[in-house]
């Protein structure tokens, strides 16, 4: 009979093998309460919060070998026990039947225990359930999402129109008058489209009650 394994790969694409003895992967997981059984509560007032994550225990023995020993075995998955990427622990893919089937993909090292005995090594190492960290995404303003939904930007829908000395529409030639007025004062020495583009635009430039 073909011994039984279990495969783990990491984010990188580094594999490890851990065997595993007859009594098989140990798979664990709890449903996740808000407790709430206070005096004169009911167990059953908790509030249900989901699950909390698996634990996966192995069990194996390890022995030495023609090219390999057992504390070189232990050394090993110590490595692969100590392995962080980006200051946290490692995520492996496990590769198992009795785990796919409890619906487990990704793990992390969470125990690592060792013993020595008469044939070699007995360890056990303890997996917890986890998910690949995410890229966190900028939040999209609201007016991001305006602009994706009706394909223009908030912005655009301003006026830029400018008025110039030559504009016939009834504002700019009010704004024409004041600007002559300040700049014969000596309040101003701009010229007057420099000097308009400092005055607030109405919704439409060809209105005819705004103030100026």
């Amino acid at each position: 009979m073909e011994n039984k394994v279990v495969k783990l790969i990491d984010e990188d694409g580094n594999e490890i093998i851990l065997p595993v003895d007859n009594t098989g992967v140990e798979v664990y997981k709890n449903i996740k309460y808000e407790d709430n059984t206070g005096e004169g509560n009911s167990s059953l007032t908790r509030i249900y919060q989901g699950y909390e994550p698996a634990y996966i225990d192995i069990t194996f023995s390890l022995a030495d070998e023609e090219d390999i020993s057992a504390f070189d075995k232990v050394k090993q998955i110590e490595k692969a026990f100590k392995r962080l990427k980006n200051g946290r622990p490692v995520v492996w893919t496990i590769i198992d039947k009795h785990c796919r089937a409890r619906g487990i993909q990704k793990v992390q090292f969470y125990n690592f225990r060792s013993m020595e005995v008469d044939t070699g090594i007995e360890a056990t190492v303890q997996l917890i359930e986890t998910k690949l960290p995410e890229e966190k995404k900028e939040k999209k303003t609201s007016a991001d999402t305006t602009a994706s939904t009706t394909g223009f930007s908030k912005k655009n829908t301003s006026k830029t129109k400018t008025c110039t000395a030559q504009s016939t529409d009834e504002y700019c030639r009010k704004l024409l008058v004041k600007y002559e007025k300040e700049r014969m004062e000596g309040k101003t020495i701009l010229a007057f489209e420099d000097w308009a583009k400092q005055k607030p635009l109405p919704p439409s430039a060809d209105t005819d009650t705004t103030t100026v």
